[in-house]
């Protein structure tokens, strides 16, 4: 007896992925590359506001500010090109949007995680002005 898969179940045909996947991934990747220019574009405008303000940074701050030269496009570059690689290795449809979903969210956490960084002197300063 001959068991029959949903259309939906059965793989991929070998290639280079499909044209969703591609998509996907072109639109990831924009996303990434555009993130990780404005983060390094505005962290020295942050350090300079610091500086002019000669106010003690916190370590988290003080990491970001001593690593975005390298760290940024090591890191945002870095997730682009396994990105554009994945494609080439990864043949299942499904795979790969997973594998560009979790790269994704994982760049999105930590981007949002430099922005707290960045921004945590100001808050802290206001909560000093506060009370």
């Amino acid at each position: 007896m001959a068991t029959t898969e949903p259309a939906f179940l059965k793989a991929d045909p070998p290639g280079r992925g499909s044209v969703f996947t591609w998509i996907a991934t072109i639109l990831a990747c924009a996303y990434i590359v555009w993130m990780g220019t404005m983060l390094y574009i505005s962290t020295p405008k942050f350090m300079d506001l610091y500086s002019s303000l000669n106010a003690e940074l916190p370590l988290s701050t003080r990491i970001v500010s001593a690593t975005y030269r390298f760290g940024f496009p090591v890191f945002f570059g870095g997730t682009t090109a396994f990105l554009i690689a994945k494609q080439f290795y990864v043949r299942g449809k499904w795979q790969s949007l997973s594998v560009t979903l979790a790269a994704l969210v994982m760049a999105a956490i930590i981007g949002g995680g430099i922005v707290r960084a960045l921004y945590r002197p100001l808050f802290e300063m206001a909560e000093k002005l506060n009370k």
